[in-house]
């Protein structure tokens, strides 16, 4: 599947037809795990939640995140931690949604399998890439720029982030806009990679010119991915397992 794109890329660049490649970032690109183990470790080392919540922090050691994962709950489940002690739920809540959403924890995110070097083969195939995210300027555009550098993805003027301009913008009717806008319309093919089924859904009714591709991580569980689009579980090139 990922390697038909790029051999479509290159063979509509011969024809001289410009080519736009899309990625979502959290959970597409990047693992968002490490990040919340993270988040979840140090709500458990602050001096305030440990003299507040005893018990529930001694159980943190056993804490592990997974990939498949959405938000924390399911972390904190599997230590141990049933979520019948709402005020301890309501402060990991809220220690999570300031950090997740925040440029300091991105650094702690590591790319999916083949990610890297997929962005980089798009883009030796002569597409246009672009980053396209729901994390917002305010609160995560400096950091996920560093992001991006750390992991030296190109970010170019053929490579360029996108990130909402207000973080209470709707990611869905966000992405889709972006799309229509004027700017996108001189592409003669558009791919787009996306986990979160809600905005795939979204995309096929008000996009169908592009063509999206799931990539099944994990999701908010709002929607089920549309059953015609093609799923993908990593970047992995078949041509690198021969």
């Amino acid at each position: 599947m990922i390697d038909q794109i790029l051999v479509n890329i290159h063979s509509l660049v011969s024809e001289g037809k410009k080519c736009l490649v899309v990625f979502d970032l959290d959970s597409t690109l990047f693992d968002v795990s490490p990040r919340i183990e993270k988040i979840l470790m140090d709500f458990a080392l602050d001096p305030e939640n440990i003299k507040r919540f005893p018990e529930q922090v001694s159980c943190f050691s056993k804490i592990k995140t997974a990939h498949t994962d959405w938000g924390f709950t399911n972390a904190l489940q599997r230590a141990g931690l049933d979520g019948h002690h709402p005020e301890f739920q309501e402060a990991v809540a809220l220690y999570w949604r300031k950090h997740f959403f925040s440029n300091d924890y991105l650094k702690y995110d590591t790319p999916n399998e083949g990610a890297l070097e997929y962005v980089h083969e798009v883009m030796k195939a002569g597409a246009d890439v672009a980053y396209l995210t729901g994390r917002d300027v305010h609160r995560m555009e400096p950091g996920t720029t560093r992001q991006l550098q750390q992991w030296n993805l190109p970010l170019n003027d053929k490579a360029v982030l996108f990130v909402k301009p207000d973080k209470a913008m709707d990611d869905a009717e966000y992405k889709t806009d972006w799309f229509l806008a004027k700017e996108r319309q001189g592409y003669d093919k558009v791919y787009f990679f996306d986990n979160e089924p809600v905005i795939l859904n979204l995309m096929g009714a008000k996009c169908p010119h592009v063509e999206s591709i799931f990539f099944d991580s994990t999701h908010s569980g709002k929607a089920e991915p549309p059953p015609d689009l093609p799923r993908i579980m990593n970047f992995v090139l078949n041509q690198r397992n021969s």
